[in-house]
């Protein structure tokens, strides 16, 4: 992109920011600087999935019970896993 007369562009600039300065009057640059604050207001929906999402996080991903079941089984030598489904688990991957 070539831009060929910049210095335009920069008068204009300045030409519009004294413009609103004499718009504005005496205001300090405190109000000034209050007015040009930005503002967001999230919706009732993006808060409800803020909370859901906020309830996952809080979960744990670890399902203790099913942690403690398998560890049992293995600890007695009762969990045994077929031949047939870890030959099925390797041709699925």
């Amino acid at each position: 992109m070539i831009i060929n007369n910049i210095n335009s562009f920069a008068n204009l600039y300045t030409t519009n920011a004294i413009a609103a300065t004499k718009q504005s009057g005496n205001v300090s640059r405190t109000q000034k600087a209050k007015s040009f604050q930005d503002e967001m207001t999230l919706s009732k929906e993006a808060i409800s999935f803020k909370e859901v999402i906020n309830k996952i996080h809080s979960e744990s991903d670890v399902r203790q019970n099913k942690v403690e079941e398998y560890s049992q089984k293995i600890a007695d030598g009762s969990y045994n896993v077929g031949s047939e489904n870890i030959a099925a688990s390797i041709l699925r991957f």
